[in-house]
């Protein structure tokens, strides 16, 4: 048998495993390179783009790959629609646009206190600080990183697990993409770093499962995404979010992952946990036979 015969056999029986041999050491040792510039030659180096790229690499790239591999091109095209898909009722737009970053806001307000800001600061705030940051880092890290997490690997364990199994899985796992955000900070704080983001990654994932499974838009995954984002340290271009606008003399600290962990045990509570869940599909969009076939219908 070919090498690459044998190789696309292994990745058909573990779709999951071979992500997952592909993301992390190709997307970690592309976002690390600024820790690594900074420690080794004392060069720094932007954050955002390295991100960007072990996004699009580390994570997109073999999502999409390994989709083509196992499901065929009608699994590539039915990835793609539930990536651009934008027609779903006004209200999940909402859950990004202001039930994100409302509930982002109550907690810092919640921890510091109500802002001391005009109506002018509250407003380019929100134009600068929310609107064009969400819109960045959506455009360039948070759609492509939901298309792999949500789109292909929480949808492919959910389908085998359940909907809260697969969140359980993937939290731990999106929080570890995160390690090079946490390097720099000693082994000690390091580790405290990451137990936080696992802690509150998880919930995160409930939500995300949820809002999947109601809307079938991994558009509208990524914009709950990047509103959490640009509700605080946005995008890593063109400035901060919006609470740092508001709260320029104190550190915010990341209020959204304890916000967005909040909407997620709330979803997971009010769903009983079913996130949302319907019957699975096949990526031609077919609904998969669970049980046996009755006869003559073979």
């Amino acid at each position: 048998m070919a090498p690459e015969r044998r190789l696309a056999g292994v990745i058909r029986r573990h779709p999951v495993a071979s992500f997952l041999a592909w993301s992390f050491p190709v997307g970690q040792a592309i976002a690390v390179q600024p820790v690594v510039a900074r420690a080794w030659w004392d060069v720094d180096l932007p954050t955002a783009p390295f991100v960007v790229g072990a996004n699009l690499i580390g994570l997109l790239l073999p999502a999409v790959v390994i989709t083509r591999v196992v499901d065929g091109r009608a699994g590539v095209w039915a990835l793609f629609r539930r990536a651009v898909r934008v027609r779903v009722p006004l209200r999940w737009y909402g859950l990004a646009l202001v039930v994100v970053p409302v509930a982002t806001t109550a907690v810092a307000v919640a921890l510091l206190g109500p802002p001391v800001a005009t109506a002018w600061v509250l407003a380019s705030a929100l134009a600068s600080g929310l609107l064009v940051q969400l819109l960045l880092g959506f455009l360039t890290t948070n759609w492509a990183e939901e298309v792999a997490w949500t789109g292909f690997l929480q949808t492919r364990l959910q389908d085998r697990h359940g909907p809260v199994r697969a969140a359980l899985a993937t939290g731990p796992l999106f929080a570890l993409q995160h390690a090079s955000l946490a390097a720099g900070n000693g082994w000690l704080g390091g580790v405290a770093v990451l137990l936080f983001i696992t802690a509150t990654a998880i919930p995160f994932r409930f939500l995300q499962g949820w809002v999947a499974n109601r809307t079938g838009s991994l558009l509208v995954v990524g914009l709950v995404h990047a509103a959490g984002n640009a509700a605080t340290d946005g995008s890593g271009f063109g400035g901060p979010g919006l609470l740092p606008r508001l709260y320029p003399d104190d550190g915010v600290g990341p209020v959204h992952l304890v916000a967005s962990a909040v909407l997620g045990l709330v979803v997971l509570a009010a769903s009983r946990g079913r996130l949302g869940r319907r019957a699975p599909t096949s990526p031609a969009g077919a609904v998969r036979v669970t049980g046996p076939v009755p006869a003559g219908r073979r």
